[in-house]
């Protein structure tokens, strides 16, 4: 899927990384529909865990809410930091 501006990275999960996702919020799933109103409205959102389960699920909580510009990076943080270039 293409989205027209750099989706807001957020960590739906009890993930916190020592190299976080630049500009991502944490959000632990079980809090997630409670504090929904603080991901930034109007845009794109793309979600991620450890490994990609808990932000499948994340993302469709979310669209359940009615945000239809979400993401999910499939694999997780896992798979961002392997595809991620080597500094």
């Amino acid at each position: 899927m293409l989205l027209p501006r750099r989706p807001k990275p957020l960590t739906p999960a009890r993930d916190c990384h020592e190299d976080p996702i630049e500009g991502s919020l944490n959000i632990p799933l079980t809090h997630l529909e409670k504090r929904a109103g603080e991901i930034p409205a109007g845009r794109p959102v793309a979600v991620h865990c450890e490994d990609g389960y808990r932000s499948a699920i994340a993302a469709s909580l979310l669209q359940k809410l009615g945000r239809h510009d979400v993401c999910d990076l499939v694999g997780g943080y896992k798979a961002w930091l392997a595809a991620k270039p080597s500094a």
